[in-house]
């Protein structure tokens, strides 16, 4: 299988893994997330639900990893540039926030329940996490995707449709970091909702669009 075919699936993979996370988010995770939830309700939550908390944010940590993967596939497409540079410089960087993050939501977070520490104690940490992940991590993986995309544009690797989808969703994507720090939650939750959706979607539309004719040129 030649390298190019090979990202064209590994691609799909990561937005496998990405829907898989939103899809436990939404659904089994919800009940331990500060979305219509109250504090001793979230760490109720967590106590009975350890193994699936945890488990979940592992989940979220491959694909933080993931996201560094497909701009690192993107970048390959790129011309030598500052911004190329720049661009994975940022997501890169904004990996060990969001990690960092997740670590606090999938193993400190229930020992602070476990060792009773109190509702003060976890709101903290529980705070600090969001603001890492949410607006820090998440606000560097998309000013780096947007750089990225658009020297893409630049050197006429995107159309201009498939550019506007992705500046939309990068867009987006600094939008929902914005209500982190005004925690603003519900436009969070509907920020975070629409970019991963139109990010996604994005991913496989460079697989389509990029790739793929790429590797049917060679055979």
């Amino acid at each position: 299988m030649n390298l190019i075919k090979t990202k064209f699936y590994i691609i799909h993979i990561i937005v496998l893994l990405i829907t898989l996370a939103c899809l436990l988010m939404n659904g089994p995770m919800r009940g331990g997330l500060p979305i219509d939830t109250t504090v001793h309700e979230r760490m109720s939550f967590i106590a009975s639900n350890t193994g699936l908390w945890t488990g979940a944010w592992v989940v979220w940590m491959f694909c933080a990893l993931g996201l560094l993967v497909f701009c690192t596939i993107l970048s390959d497409e790129l011309s030598a540039d500052y911004l190329k540079t720049i661009g994975l410089f940022l997501v890169a960087l904004g990996v060990a926030p969001d990690l960092t993050a997740e670590v606090i939501y999938a193993f400190v977070l229930p020992k602070i329940i476990y060792l009773q520490l109190g509702a003060d104690t976890y709101l903290l940490f529980e705070h600090i996490a969001a603001h890492l992940t949410g607006y820090l991590g998440n606000g560097l993986y998309n000013l780096g995707g947007m750089l990225l995309t658009v020297l893409a544009f630049k050197q006429q690797v995107f159309k201009l449709w498939v550019f506007l989808w992705g500046m939309l969703a990068w867009s987006l994507g600094l939008a929902l970091s914005a209500s982190i720090a005004l925690d603003a939650l519900k436009f969070a939750e509907m920020f975070t909702a629409a970019s991963m959706v139109l990010s996604t979607l994005w991913m496989l539309i460079f697989a389509y669009q990029v790739l793929k004719p790429k590797w049917i040129t060679h055979y």
